[in-house]
């Protein structure tokens, strides 16, 4: 909605300005004349124009890219079905979230014949359970008749070594069947499957579940629920955002004052925020068609609030200049027409035309129109602007 306003005023503005130049040139220094009322709600503040010291700067567009290095492409493991997807792109990700679903049958066939080794050999353990289990009946009967002098030690010794014997057999089918559960559940594993379900309820779980390994935000999503994969699909990437790349493109002109290590600013298009970083990269080659030299800068993005693809202009110092300025937000702009309000009396306040040279995201030299000591509008403009524009609408 200020947009729209904003674009609205802004071409009323540029409309009633041209045909205002026709008559007289001295149209463009209008005056505008507010109630004290008018002057407190606009919240007007003023600064006199003065000389100062500016750093110079280069202006770069830029577009903020996840680092290459953060990235990690998420594939599918095995042929399947995606039966769920759990993430939507944006989302932020921890490790060990479940990411996407996939029913295979080639997990079904590891798991069923698992299934059919593990059922044989637990029954087999049953057996020499209950062998066992007598054995340890008649070898406690045989040592108690023995003690008393009622059976022969040949007896007792017999007992014993039967007991001995099925202890053997079943802690090696026990020791079996350990190891038939690590060597399938490593099998498993190595498609993100699980062998723990079918062992606790004896049936087929034919899902495995991909999870996130990493922290980090979800940039791209591949796959819906319904669709068939194969193996080593690529079904999601996602980034590690907490540093982020600011990719911008400089002129050959420029050159000169790209280094490493760089301090720089910039200011995000969207929200016109201010960020700072310093330059991580600077290409060593120029592009042959567009006569341009990559350049990126590392961002802070702790609370990710900058996204990939989100536009940016980025500022580079240079040096710094003597120079009369004001403050870069004092200045409006149509087209080739730049001016700025300036407060001549009480409650009264005229546009001019101004001629601006240096400049950087806080200040520009102002070099006609307004002269040094003039109290220039710094806060209230667009207020002053809207107020012209009625009063051009009234005449």
């Amino acid at each position: 909605m200020k947009i729209l306003k904003l674009f609205i005023i802004f071409s009323l503005a540029l409309l009633l300005t041209g045909c205002r130049s026709k008559n007289n040139d001295t149209a463009h220094n209008k005056r505008i004349v507010l109630t004290e009322a008018q002057e407190k709600n606009a919240k007007i503040q003023t600064s006199p124009l003065s000389v100062m010291d500016i750093e110079l700067q280069i202006t770069i567009p830029a577009q903020f890219k996840a680092r290459n290095q953060s990235i990690e492409r998420i594939y599918s493991p095995i042929d399947g079905k995606i039966t769920n997807v759990f993430v939507e792109p944006g989302a932020i990700l921890k490790v060990g979230q479940p990411i996407v679903q996939i029913k295979s049958d080639a997990i079904s066939q590891i798991q069923l014949e698992f299934l059919e080794k593990i059922l044989d050999i637990d029954a087999n353990i049953n057996e020499l359970r209950a062998q066992y289990n007598l054995s340890l009946q008649n070898y406690n009967r045989e040592r108690t008749l023995y003690n008393e002098k009622i059976s022969s030690r040949a007896d007792y010794e017999t007992a014993n070594a039967q007991l001995r014997k099925d202890k053997a057999n079943l802690d090696a089918l026990s020791i079996k069947r350990s190891s038939l559960i690590n060597v399938y559940r490593q099998r498993l594993a190595v498609y993100g499957g699980t062998i723990d379900n079918v062992i606790k309820t004896k049936q087929i779980y034919p899902y495995i579940t991909i999870k996130a390994t990493k922290n980090g935000v979800l940039l791209e999503r591949k796959v819906n629920p319904g669709e068939i994969v194969e193996q080593n699909r690529e079904l999601f990437n996602l980034a590690d955002l907490k540093t982020i790349w600011l990719v911008g493109y400089a002129f050959e002109k420029d050159s000169p004052y790209l280094h490493l290590g760089e301090a720089v600013t910039g200011t995000i298009e969207e929200s016109n925020e201010t960020i700072n970083g310093v330059l991580s990269y600077v290409s060593p080659i120029l592009d042959n068609t567009t006569k341009t030299l990559e350049v990126r800068a590392d961002i802070p993005n702790k609370n990710f609030k900058i996204k990939p693809n989100m536009y940016a202009e980025m500022y580079v110092n240079t040096g710094t200049a003597h120079v009369l300025a004001i403050p870069t937000d004092a200045v409006e702009k149509f087209g080739d027409y730049n001016f700025a309000y300036v407060k001549i009396a009480p409650h009264t306040y005229e546009e001019r035309k101004v001629e601006t040279g240096k400049k950087n995201d806080q200040y520009t030299e102002v070099l006609s129109g307004i002269k040094a000591g003039e109290k220039v509008v710094t806060r209230g403009s667009f207020e002053l602007l809207g107020e012209s524009i009625k009063k051009q609408e009234a005449e």
